[in-house]
């Protein structure tokens, strides 16, 4: 590993959208597949059945990834789904877009996910929360900018890079 980079470690990642009425709930799950590496979301969806304000029927779809290896897979492909526009965008907002716990929100477009695009959006999307263990004494904003910064140079220089 150089020293300069951060050590990357994504404690899990959650996923969550709502399909409406008028959607088909396997295109969404599998628009929801597609911004998680291959094979790491299979079998894990969940619906659940909900009500909306004016008693239209939605449908929550969620998954959740505790473990580290396949968290931080997660956050390096959804990433690398990203254009490079867009990825300026998410380290121009980092500061809207990580808490104080080190967490990490990420909005993304359904119908582009659909077709294994990620586009960040702001409503009418897929949401993803990352949980980055951001070392003693750093600040999450600063350290998480610099571990996404870190993700987008390795995706730039060579987008098939494994990392323990």
């Amino acid at each position: 590993m150089d020293a300069g980079r951060p050590t990357i470690d994504v404690l899990s990642v959650e996923v969550s959208t709502l399909a409406h009425a008028t959607e088909d709930e396997d295109k969404v799950e599998r628009a929801v597949l597609s911004l998680l590496p291959e094979g790491l979301g299979e079998g894990r969806l969940k619906r659940q059945r909900l009500s909306g304000y004016h008693k239209d029927p939605l449908t929550l779809i969620t998954t959740k990834i505790k473990k580290r290896k396949g968290a931080t897979q997660a956050l390096r492909h959804m990433i690398g789904l990203l254009s490079p526009l867009d990825r300026e965008r998410l380290l121009e907002e980092i500061e809207e877009r990580v808490d104080q716990a080190g967490n990490l929100y990420i909005r993304l477009d359904k119908q582009k996910a659909l077709k294994g695009e990620g586009v960040l959006v702001e409503v009418g999307s897929i949401r993803m929360k990352f949980g980055i263990r951001v070392p003693h004494g750093r600040l999450p904003i600063e350290y998480i900018k610099t571990v996404v910064e870190s993700l987008i140079e390795r995706d730039a220089t060579d987008p098939d890079v494994e990392e323990e």
